[in-house]
């Protein structure tokens, strides 16, 4: 399967057309890694409700991350992970979706020193037997996430962590939304997208849902350039909205 790369540098329309979904019509998947069995948290700005992964999973540890990184304002379902010490593949299993539909997917790594070795490590993601992202933890303190656009094959979707003997492979949360087979036509049954950047461009705040009802994460500032790109323009414009 390809895998193609995305620059999203687009405006974001508020007005869009399409109905908000939320996590219990069946769209959803929100799995916050290494919480508790049968235990879940509820996400104070989105209101989506994030549950343990122990019914996606059966390997791994859970550990919560050093109280030095658990600030005050981080997101509840960071302050967790699960972990891989044993293995080389290991693979969460998401399952009762639609074969052939489109789903967008992110995984979201916060090391937070849970293993009080101050180092963390480099390993590979994959989306099933396809090759998704290399994670590249920076440092201790940040979180870092990676998104796909992909068709499910079957009614479940696999989602591996890949040990390359760079350090504990591990994982906070793990998002799943289905998408409208017309959106991202890019990506279909032989190839995959991996988002690079999505802009909330020229706002000062980041979105997400309920205002993209697929839960995207639009940031906030700047483009990363040496000067602003920013233009007046006086004409009027149509943007699609898929």
């Amino acid at each position: 399967m390809d895998l193609w790369f995305i620059l999203l540098l687009v405006i974001f329309v508020s007005s869009t057309s399409v109905d908000s979904q939320n996590d219990s019509d069946g769209t959803f998947i929100n799995i916050d890694c290494g919480l508790p069995e049968k235990s879940n948290i509820t996400d104070v700005d989105t209101g989506l409700v994030y549950v343990s992964d122990d019914q996606f999973i059966d390997t791994g540890v859970n550990y919560k991350i050093a109280s030095k990184y658990a600030s005050n304002d981080l997101l509840k379902q960071l302050l967790t992970v699960r972990s891989f010490p044993n293995g080389t593949r290991n693979c969460y299993t998401l399952r009762s979706l639609s074969a052939q539909s489109k789903y967008f997917l992110r995984a979201t790594f916060m090391y937070g020193n849970y293993d009080n070795k101050n180092h963390p490590p480099i390993f590979y993601l994959y989306l099933g037997v396809n090759f998704w992202y290399t994670v590249n933890i920076p440092s201790p303190n940040g979180a870092f996430f990676t998104e796909i656009i992909a068709i499910a094959p079957s009614d479940y979707l696999q989602v591996c962590l890949i040990d390359k003997n760079l350090g504990t492979p591990f994982i906070s949360t793990l998002e799943l939304r289905q998408m409208e087979t017309t959106f991202y036509k890019d990506a279909n049954a032989t190839q995959s997208l991996v988002s690079h950047r999505r802009y909330n461009i020229g706002a000062s705040y980041q979105l997400r849902y309920p205002d993209d009802p697929y839960d995207r994460i639009w940031a906030h500032g700047q483009l990363s350039q040496p000067t602003p790109l920013w233009l007046k323009m006086t004409q009027t414009l149509e943007f699609p909205l898929s």
